[in-house]
């Protein structure tokens, strides 16, 4: 196990079962099996990039816990320190969003992430990373994984390290209600904030936009970034506005790509780019995933945390 990794996330791990038959669940036959989960998801696209990645879980004692693994091992993310436990590993199973609405169903109330608590925080570990991630949906999964969301962003408060959240309201996993009062408090003194347009208004109680960026940045928030799907994504860098239009593709599966983002900007950040560059190089690792299948398919590699210039010329950019 690294204890200096350039990247630090904890939260759930999930076998994922994608129909690959049809557009929907209810008539499917065939499934492919991958792994998702919103840090996962940050933590490989940081490993892409060429930076150590260390990603904290809980998975059951069962196949589909040893099959996730395997996918992170193989990503050269460190799951070093993963506990297995008796409760069953996290699992979704949903349709591609094709041609109609992505459905998710999750089977995920009591799994093994659940367990997760402030004491499986490995301030070690912690203490020397280069940067600390955590997001919204550990916080829904269990009252105890939420105290370690709020364990670790104080910690790393304490230690100096920069942090980031990502506010990532899953409505199927609790109400927008429940989701503002555990988040609120967390959305301060960070490094980075991201969510999309409607996450702000539901945390912070402001319809608009704008207004609800600075209410972030009056709390600390050095760098404010707001999504909204295919829209120019919003930011305020230390109080400086301004917009930013994503790559156009052809989007055949959204999901996966807001985390693919999040893992751009802050694999950008860490290998020393401005944070409006780090913010472009976000969009090309999101459009990209959204380009194809599966949460992973599509991540763009590189090294130092910058993405691959032969890949920025082929998304259209000239580079760096």
């Amino acid at each position: 196990m690294s204890v200096h990794p350039d990247f630090y996330t904890f939260g759930e791990a999930m076998a994922l079962f994608l129909t690959s038959d049809t557009d929907s669940v209810l008539d499917a036959k065939t499934f492919t099996r991958s792994t998702a989960g919103a840090e996962g998801n940050v933590a490989v696209a940081i490993s892409r990039l060429g930076l150590r990645a260390h990603f904290y879980t809980h998975v059951g004692e069962d196949q589909l816990g040893t099959a996730v693994l395997q996918d992170f091992l193989a990503e050269g993310v460190d799951v070093s320190a993963v506990k297995r436990v008796p409760e069953f590993t996290g699992t979704m199973v949903r349709n591609p969003g094709t041609t109609r609405p992505v459905d998710s169903t999750y089977l995920r109330k009591g799994a093994a992430a659940s367990t997760i608590s402030p004491d499986d925080i490995d301030l070690k570990v912690l203490r020397n990373s280069r940067w600390v991630h955590a997001t919204g949906i550990t916080c829904a999964i269990s009252t105890t994984a939420c105290d370690a969301v709020k364990f670790a962003l104080d910690k790393s408060r304490e230690f100096d390290i920069p942090r980031s959240l990502d506010l990532n309201i899953r409505r199927k996993l609790w109400s927008v209600s429940e989701a503002r009062r555990a988040l609120e408090p967390l959305a301060r003194d960070l490094n980075l904030l991201i969510g999309g347009e409607d996450e702000y208004a539901s945390v912070f109680g402001e319809s608009d936009s704008l207004k609800a960026m600075a209410l972030a940045e009056s709390r600390g928030c050095q760098n404010v970034i707001m999504t909204n799907a295919a829209q120019p994504i919003r930011y305020l860098i230390n109080g400086e506005y301004g917009e930013l239009t994503p790559p156009k593709v052809k989007a055949v599966d959204p999901v996966g790509s807001g985390d693919a983002f999040t893992g751009g900007v802050i694999a950008g950040l860490l290998g020393g780019i401005s944070v409006l560059q780090a913010i472009e190089q976000g969009t090309i690792s999101g459009a990209r995933v959204a380009s194809q299948f599966g949460d992973w398919a599509g991540l763009p590699t590189g090294q130092n945390g910058l993405i691959d210039p032969a890949i920025m010329v082929e998304m259209g950019r000239k580079g760096r």
